[in-house]
């Protein structure tokens, strides 16, 4: 990134932002991830063992009389309180419900490469919906509605990219040439509930410091760049979300473009 000479307030007012943009692996272009994207695990059945200690019978006193008759005498065990936890049909413990808005629609993309009707393609839709909603922010700016930005992103995801979003709106920051930034889904791996998705970003889009009556525009991120990279989505009831974001390559220049 290259910035103009500017006066000390000005320095300040975007110093923390930029350092938020540098810490994203290619500036703007690859949306900031929280954490790095784990291999998901094929999901294991845990069968819990039977208990082997043994059942204590309850105690029976008996007292007898001179008499032919006698009395026996039954003290009752503790009530037992219920504490098993719900399960399903089939005797597994019932999963813990988690509750995400569902994300505003978007019109339907033309650059899907799966069947929208399978799996994949929901996956597919997901992962290019919250690319889009990243440019859509980049033209807000500096008033990029954050929270619709961040609609298809949950947990690490949501919260670099909300940081990210929050840090240019404060700043003032502006973004040009958004028709440039170019974005596309290359494979998708299921792991039931989960998916590694493997994408591409390239394009010359600029984020810049509007010029003031005391200081010239400021550009603070606007060279050429492609990103690949990867990305975890998981299934909360029937919608899927970004969650996870890493960096695998990044090339700068038109030239150097690894994406096309």
């Amino acid at each position: 990134m290259r910035a103009m000479t500017l006066d000390m307030s000005r320095r300040s007012a975007s110093a923390q932002v930029r350092a938020v943009a540098v810490v994203c692996a290619v500036g703007f272009l690859a949306a900031c991830a929280g954490s790095e994207v784990a291999e998901p695990t094929p999901e294991t059945a845990v069968t819990t063992p039977a208990s082997t200690e043994p059942v204590e019978e309850p105690e029976t006193t008996i007292t007898s009389t001179t008499t032919t008759t006698s009395t026996t005498t039954t003290t009752l065990p503790e009530p037992v309180v219920d504490t098993v936890p719900p399960t399903t049909e089939d005797g597994d413990p019932a999963p813990e419900t988690t509750e995400a808005e569902p994300p505003d629609e978007l019109p339907a993309p033309t650059n899907t490469m799966f069947d929208p009707e399978t799996v994949e393609g929901e996956v597919e839709l997901a992962m290019l919906n919250d690319l889009r909603s990243f440019v859509i922010c980049l033209e807000e700016l500096p008033a990029c509605d954050v929270e619709k930005a961040t609609s298809y992103a949950l947990l690490a995801h949501a919260d670099g990219n909300s940081a990210l979003m929050t840090g240019w709106n404060d700043a003032g920051y502006e973004a040009r040439d958004t028709d440039d930034y170019n974005f596309r889904v290359d494979e998708v791996e299921m792991f039931g509930s989960e998916a590694i998705v493997m994408y591409c970003v390239w394009g010359g889009t600029q984020i810049f410091l509007p010029a003031t009556d005391d200081a010239p525009e400021v550009i603070v991120d606007g060279e050429y760049s492609s990103a690949q990279q990867k990305a975890l989505l998981q299934r909360i009831g029937d919608i899927w979300f970004v969650t996870a974001n890493e960096l695998v390559e990044v090339s700068k220049g038109e030239d150097e473009n690894i994406c096309i």
